[in-house]
């Protein structure tokens, strides 16, 4: 399969196209019978569709549905699409998505029972799930492609292809220019899956246990028990054939070395099979570019003192032509280099026009644009350097260029002494000196005695020396001295050795209010002599301390209602003391952006936002007015706030308040919204 140019329009591939040649365009006229499209689709449906104030939110390349009914009564869909949508389901440029689908949805089955389902693209096994009524269900969805905005050649990863046509054996014929009619049913061809009779799988069968006796689609295939199978080769088909092959523009750009005049470069993409591309402009002769494999070229010359404003790219063998109309902006070439010994990026740009004064810049470095010498020659010194350099000009040419690194490598890093915090401890205590948050790769410690009383060091060729302090108030200081790669390193503590001192009394601080999944400050302070503190959580949901060791520690709370308490332990010569907070959340704040039934589908559709953003928060969806009436869905609400549910078909339908609420697990609640029902 293949993917074509992007329609300027509507910033969509103008078609795709299956191995066997059929290309299927996007189809958004809602007075089209055959797209799948109403106005009712539109945001404005008394208004012609235009991108992107009065565009549907989906739309198909192609689509090809079959249902049947269960020995239960209840559905069996199958959906197969080439869908084009939106990243948020809001029509906006850049945002533009297409994938490929496979959908099976089965009701109404023997719970944890095993099923065969065989359509077009090929067979798949599923365990029927239980649906909490007493009978099992497949829910089954599968969309490749790209869901980030653009990356359309994503889609072509999909099982959906080659796409399937009315079959011509059975009458009536497609619609000319159509694939079938959605509005009637029809077997198809196209399948390249042979199934186990050396039958094309154009068709939709599922087997299992009991799911035929009592179906209406109960299946009619020589050497298949109809007790447990059900079959349909009836489709409603969807797609319209391309009669365009479209033109797309990757590049325009102009040279101009005198005020004659210059000449532009320009590089198209279409179709395959040979295109007659043509460009226009002012100052310029109508071209035909040159072109094969559906890449096309031509160098144009234009006349004048500067280039022409736009420029006009049209396949003039489309009917009627595909146009693409584009700025020439000038061609930029450049180098960047950074050497590691001189810490200095140095950067060469000219521009393609040196008639004209342009200007050149580094793109967004630092702190902004960074415009470059006339000679566009630049150098600076930087200790990090970017992987790549982005340049702009003036005259609205860009090129992002790669870092080319020179000079030494890094060292290792070097040994770094840590003697401890400084101490005050009481006569004849024992004291410990801890090296032990030295860093580097260390060979040897070494403690000396630099000042005060002198006294018996213990261990002072490790990490951990020790000694009892005098009785006599003093000073003393220590040197510790650490060899290894880079060294040697020293780093020096101070013991103060008192006679006596009064119990230190901890203060953690008044309790708190504050927004689920925030950071916290814990704030803490103490009286007396104080040697260390030491943060420790108490009870509610267990979180991750940061700095527990200082008076000051910080976490994030949990998103999700609770009380949380935590102690402040303070130590020093005259002894302990403890204190303890209580840091409590609120409810988070809830919005609903849209509550809407389809019935014609039988698709719910509802969304909205929270201002405590996803990890682990859920959405509840009650039907009715209030938080005791039926569970619709649980859905999650990611990163960024929002949530969303969309589930079509369901079983589930509105009540007569035609609403519903909502309760977040942060505690948040919306009653009573209404619902918009549209077919």
């Amino acid at each position: 399969m293949e993917v074509g140019p992007i329609n300027a329009l509507h910033g969509f591939p103008e078609w795709y196209r299956d191995e066997n040649g059929l290309r299927l365009q996007l189809n958004v006229d809602p007075n089209d019978p055959y797209s799948g499209i109403t106005p009712a689709d539109l945001p404005n449906p008394a208004q012609p569709v235009s991108f992107p104030d009065n565009f549907p939110g989906e739309a198909f390349y192609y689509a090809a549905e079959a249902e049947m009914e269960t020995g239960t009564g209840e559905r069996a869909r199958l959906v197969l699409a080439l869908e084009a949508a939106f990243v948020n389901e809001v029509p906006l440029r850049g945002e533009q998505i297409v994938f490929g689908r496979i959908r099976i949805r089965v009701e109404g089955l023997q719970p944890n029972a095993e099923y065969t389902v065989t359509h077009p693209y090929g067979v798949n096994t599923f365990t029927a799930e239980p649906d909490g009524d007493g009978l099992g269900e497949i829910n089954f969805t599968e969309d490749i492609g790209g869901f980030n905005g653009g990356d359309f050649e994503l889609a072509l990863n999909s099982k959906v292809h080659p796409f399937l046509q009315w079959d011509p054996t059975v009458g009536p014929v497609a619609p000319v220019g159509y694939i079938g009619d959605p509005n009637v049913l029809h077997p198809v061809v196209g399948s390249v899956f042979i199934d186990r009779f050396g039958e094309p799988q154009n068709i939709f069968r599922i087997e299992g246990p009991g799911i035929g006796i009592g179906s209406p689609d109960r299946a009619t295939t020589p050497g298949i028990d109809g007790d447990n199978c059900i079959e349909t080769r009836n489709f409603a088909l969807l797609g319209k054939i391309s009669p365009i092959s479209g033109v797309e523009v990757t590049r325009a750009s102009y040279t101009q070395t005198d005020t004659s005049g210059g000449f532009i470069d320009v590089f198209a993409v279409s179709d395959v099979s040979p295109q007659e591309i043509e460009v226009t402009g002012i100052g310029m002769q109508p071209t035909i570019l040159q072109g094969e494999n559906g890449l096309y070229f031509g160098r144009i010359a234009y006349i004048g003192e500067t280039p022409p404003p736009s420029i006009i790219i049209a396949n003039i063998t489309d009917n009627p032509p595909s146009i693409h109309e584009v700025v020439p902006v000038d061609f930029i070439s450049a180098t960047v280099k950074y050497h590691t010994d001189s810490e200095t990026l140095s950067i060469e740009a000219t521009t393609s026009d040196t008639i004209h004064p342009i200007v050149l810049s580094i793109a967004n470095f630092g702190q902004g644009d960074i415009p470059l010498p006339s000679t566009g020659l630049f150098t600076m010194n930087l200790t990090s350097v970017p992987a790549s350099v982005t340049i702009v000009s003036s005259a609205g040419g860009e090129v992002t260029i790669p870092v080319v690194v020179s000079g030494s490598g890094e060292g290792p890093i070097p040994v770094s002494a840590d003697a401890g915090a400084d101490q005050i401890v009481l006569f004849g205590t024992q004291v410990l000196l801890d090296g032990s948050n030295s860093t580097g790769i260390i060979t040897s410690y070494n403690w000396t005695q630099l000042s005060g009383p002198e006294v018996n060091l213990i261990n002072p060729n490790t990490s951990e020396a020790s000694f009892t302090a005098p009785s006599i108030t003093s000073t003393l200081v220590f040197q510790l001295t650490v060899e290894g790669e880079g060294g040697p390193s020293t780093d020096t503590v101070t013991v103060e050795v008192i006679e006596s001192a009064a119990g230190p009394i901890a203060n953690a601080g008044a309790n708190q209010t504050v927004q689920q999944g925030t950071l916290v400050t814990l704030s803490g302070t103490a009286e007396g002599e104080v040697t260390s503190y030491r943060w420790e959580q108490i009870s509610g949901p267990l979180v991750q301390l940061t700095n527990p060791d200082s008076p000051t520690a910080t976490f994030t709370f949990p998103t999700q209602l609770g009380t949380l308490v935590f102690q402040l332990t303070v130590q020093g010569p005259g002894g302990t003391s403890t204190d303890r907070t209580e840091i409590t959340t609120v409810a988070d704040n809830l919005t609903v952006t849209r509550a809407e039934f389809r019935t014609g589908d039988t698709e719910w559709r509802i969304s909205g936002t929270s201002d405590v953003p996803g990890a682990g928060v859920e959405i509840t969806i009650f039907i009715g007015n209030t938080l005791s009436g039926m569970i619709l869905a649980v859905v999650p609400v990611d990163a960024l706030g929002d949530w969303a549910y969309r589930f079509e078909p369901s079983s589930v339908q509105p009540d007569a308040t035609r609403a519903i609420s909502i309760q977040s697990s942060s505690g948040g609640t919306l009653l009573a919204i209404p619902l918009n029902i549209r077919q």
